[in-house]
């Protein structure tokens, strides 16, 4: 097994892990558990090869990756049961989380320059394959996205990961330890930043929380 198929079946794995332990929140049963665990273990890439069009074709479906489809039903089916009779301890979700961010943005970043994407275009599709599949996760199970809240670095870490594995390659680094570096980067900033609470700024409230003379006139008033 290469380096490549390996790290795509251990972050389907543990993408599903990371989606039926947030689908717990809201007390979804079976067939919600195996639903988001799927989601959000082959979202992402399902949207990286959509976005790299008609020539790439979505990796779960053709017969050489149809195994991340069952690698992903049997993870989320056997994490519903498991979860029944074992407590996960906490913190489970955050750091399933930043393994699958990891993993799926240096596997997306690969991929699309294998497609013969452009650095920036290989950056682009490594967050997207990094994020998209806990996007859709949070929307299933009513949440915020983690790459939308505030002052989160979720995106952020892929970001440097990924443009940290091109500039290894340009310094001449060999592409399987620059690969690796880039899954330890993205992972590291991510668990640094909910460890020690690094944050983004936030954008500036553009009105004041009191009502508006607009809101009034909406209202009817003169």
């Amino acid at each position: 097994m290469t380096l490549m198929s390996f790290c795509e079946a251990f972050g389907t794995v543990v993408g599903a892990i990371a989606g039926t332990t947030a689908s717990s929140r809201v007390r979804m049963d079976l067939f919600g558990v195996v639903t988001c665990g799927t989601i959000c273990a082959l979202g992402g890439g399902t949207v990286r090869d959509i976005l790299l069009g008609p020539n790439v074709p979505v990796y779960w479906v053709v017969e050489s990756g149809v195994h991340f489809l069952y690698f992903a039903l049997a993870t989320s089916f056997l994490m519903f049961f498991a979860t029944r009779f074992w407590a996960l301890p906490l913190g489970t979700v955050r750091i399933a989380d930043a393994f699958s961010l990891a993993l799926f943005t240096m596997i997306g970043t690969e991929k699309a320059m294998g497609a013969g994407a452009s650095p920036t275009v290989s950056i682009i599709m490594g967050i997207t394959t990094g994020v998209a599949g806990g996007v859709l996760r949070d929307l299933a199970t009513g949440n915020v996205p983690y790459v939308f809240r505030p002052g989160e670095l979720y995106a952020t870490a892929a970001f440097i990961g990924s443009g940290g594995y091109f500039l290894l390659l340009q310094f001449g680094c060999n592409a399987r330890y620059a690969y690796v570096v880039g899954i330890f980067v993205v992972f590291a900033v991510r668990m640094a930043a909910v460890w020690w609470n690094w944050r983004l700024p936030s954008y500036r409230p553009l009105f004041k929380a009191s009502t508006s003379s607009w809101e009034e006139r909406e209202d009817g008033e003169e």
